[in-house]
This record gives structure tokens, C-alpha cells and sequence, in this order.
């Protein structure tokens, strides 16, 4: 008797229904309205008379945040979602168990990005996030900005990445290697894309939870969840930080 193959959820035995041309053209779509939304944002910022600067929570940097990951999101539907279907990029339901898998591995993801962080520290003698100054200008936020900077950071952002990395990439390199190496190079390549050299640490552990979640799921739901939470926390802290020190 012949064995049967069974494919992990993550990869289904028709493959995923995109290639990597289909990413590439997503990744095209994301580049041209990458240029149109800042070109626009320019354009309003001047007619308006706005300064630059502030950070993302500023208006025109916000909206122009907004329009990058809507053009990944536009690019992803053309080229993955609408061949495909959005079940096809993790878009589907998945056990319980996953998702009460999230609030653990959170708390040990979380305790090892502060070892890595305390490392760095100790090596390179501080640790500065770079974050807190594109996010916020540096400046104290009002509960206003707080909201609309966890609906961008905590919300849209997750949503899209996600979609992307887990949903769109992780198939791609699972129907040519292994799990263990295709959760590891998807969290190096995830780290890597952030380009900020003292978090990529730190996101790469971060990215091999989150693949590790889409590898156990085949859904990209639990990896969103944990994504989420990540950055709420980083966003609440920033808050949190930058509030303080404006009081005192």
C-alpha cells in the first residue's frame, strides 16, 4: 500500500494558488502607489501649509501611512486574493487551541525580546528605539493620537504585514523547504525588511513566533492576534514613556 502525502495546513497540496511573479507584481503595485500616496502627501502638505516633521501621528504623515499599507493590501488582492481567494492567504478559521496558544507565547516572546534588549544594551553599553521618534516626533501624545496611533500601528498594520509575510510569502518558501528553515528564513526576512538595525533582534524573534503560528494554524488569524498584541504593548509604552517625561 502506498503512503499518503498529507501536506501541512500551511501549504495545501494544489500549492497556494500565487507564485512568486504574482508576489513580485503585488510588491510593484505596493511601489507605485507607494510613490502616488507620497507625491499626494507633499502636495497636501504644501497646499495646507503644514510643516514636516511630528512624526507618523502627524496628519499627513498619518494619512500617508495609511496609504502605503493600503497599496501593499490593493497589490496582495490583485495578485494573490483575487486568483486565489483570501483563504488562500491564511484568511481562514483555524482551532481554539491556536489561538490560546497566543497569550504564552506572547509571554515568552516577550521575555525573550527583553533578554535580547538587555544584551544589546549591555553591549553596545544603551538601547534607544528609534520607533519612538517616527512614531510620536518625541513628542508627548494626546489620548486622541493614542487612539488613531493603535488603530494604525495596532490594527491596519498587523493586518497587512501579516497578510503578506505569513500570508502571502510563507507558502511561497514552505513549497520549496522545510518548515524549521522556512519559518526561519520568513522571520530573517521580516526582521530584515524593518531595517532597523537594533530591533532586528528582537522582530526576528518576533517573526519566528509568528510563523511558527502560521505553520501550526495554516491560518494567518492567530499570527494577527499575537502581532496585535505586540504592538499595542510597544505603543502603549511609547505612550506611557513619552507622557511621564513630559510631567515631570
Amino acid at each position: 500500500m502506498e503512503e499518503e502525502i498529507i501536506a501541512p495546513p500551511s501549504v495545501p497540496a494544489e500549492g497556494p494558488g500565487f507564485g512568486w511573479r504574482d508576489l513580485g507584481l503585488a510588491l510593484l503595485v505596493f511601489v507605485g502607489g507607494s510613490a502616488a500616496v507620497i507625491i499626494l502627501a507633499r502636495f497636501m502638505a504644501s497646499a495646507l501649509g503644514l510643516q514636516p516633521g511630528g512624526g507618523m501621528l502627524s496628519p499627513v504623515a498619518y494619512v500617508a501611512g495609511v496609504g502605503l499599507y493600503l497599496a501593499l493590501l490593493l497589490g496582495m488582492y490583485l495578485f494573490g486574493a483575487r486568483r486565489a481567494g483570501w483563504a488562500a492567504l491564511g484568511l481562514r478559521g483555524t482551532s481554539w487551541i491556536n489561538f490560546a496558544l497566543v497569550p504564552l507565547l506572547f509571554v515568552v516572546g516577550l521575555s525573550a525580546l527583553l533578554s535580547v534588549n538587555l544584551l544589546i544594551m549591555r553591549v553596545a553599553g544603551s538601547f534607544e528605539n528609534p520607533q519612538v521618534e517616527a512614531i510620536s516626533g518625541g513628542r508627548a501624545m494626546s489620548p486622541g493620537e493614542l487612539v488613531a496611533g493603535l488603530l494604525l500601528i495596532a490594527v491596519l498594520v498587523p493586518f497587512v504585514e501579516e497578510l503578506f509575510f505569513r500570508g502571502m510569502l510563507y507558502p511561497l518558501l514552505r513549497r520549496r523547504l522545510a518548515a524549521p528553515l522556512a519559518v526561519v528564513l520568513n522571520a530573517a526576512i521580516f526582521s530584515a525588511v524593518h531595517a532597523i538595525p537594533v530591533l532586528m533582534p528582537g522582530l526576528f524573534i518576533v517573526g519566528l513566533i509568528l510563523a511558527f503560528l502560521r505553520e501550526r494554524s495554516g491560518s494567518v488569524w492567530p499570527g494577527m492576534l499575537y502581532h496585535a498584541m505586540q504592538n499595542s504593548l510597544a505603543m502603549l509604552a511609547i505612550y506611557a514613556a513619552l507622557n511621564m517625561g513630559a510631567g515631570q
